[in-house]
Parts: structure tokens; C-alpha cells; sequence
């Protein structure tokens, strides 16, 4: 695939495990288009005990952008998500999620 959305959920494996390692180190990874032209994105977890339908909307508008960033070119993809959650949770908690995640949600993945 030309483009890569990685679920960040795998993190909290710790260091030398999960999705993000695999991506840099496995060379079958390697080999992928995405991987080699640095076209990884991270997003946030959404599906461990149940789904977070917050996070799916969130993502949704992100990977929109990253996509069609001439469609969504009005967007902040943050404060969508902030948006989202404050309707759904009653306060703005994607900072704080970020944040679980170093910091590498809606960015793109550095992998070498």
C-alpha cells in the first residue's frame, strides 16, 4: 500500500515490541511501498475492550486529511477530535490521549 494508518494501541507493549517496532525492524515491512516512502501515520486506539467511537470519528476526519487534504483543507484534525469528544464526553481529552501515546497520534511515524 502506498500510505500506512498504524493503531497506536501496540505501544504499550513497551520498548522492542508491537507495531511500531515491527514496521522498523521486520524486513518484510520493509518492503512495503508505505514503509519505504515514510507514508506511516499514527491513530488512535479504538477497539481494545469495546469500541471508542469517539476515536473512530477522530480518525476518520484524520485519515480524511491525510487522503484528501484538498477536501479538508479547513480541518485541524486535534480539534475535530476535541470537538468529537467534548460532544461525546463533555471535555476536550485529546491532548490527554495524545499524550498516552507519545505524543504520536495524527503524526506521521518515524521509522528509520
Amino acid at each position: 500500500p502506498g500510505i500506512l494508518f498504524l493503531d497506536l494501541s501496540t505501544l504499550q507493549m513497551g520498548e522492542g515490541q508491537g507495531g511500531l517496532h515491527e514496521l522498523k525492524n521486520d524486513p518484510v515491512y520493509q518492503g512495503l511501498t508505505a514503509v519505504q516512502a515514510n507514508k506511516v501515520y499514527g491513530v488512535l486506539p479504538y477497539n481494545w475492550y469495546t469500541q471508542n467511537f469517539g476515536s473512530i470519528l477522530a480518525n476518520a476526519w484524520y485519515i480524511g486529511k491525510i487522503l484528501y487534504p484538498e477536501k479538508f483543507i479547513d480541518i485541524t484534525p486535534e480539534k475535530k477530535a476535541d470537538e468529537i469528544y467534548e460532544f461525546l464526553v463533555s471535555k476536550p481529552v485529546f491532548k490527554s490521549m495524545k499524550s498516552l501515546f507519545k505524543d504520536i497520534v495524527f503524526q506521521p511515524l518515524e521509522l528509520n
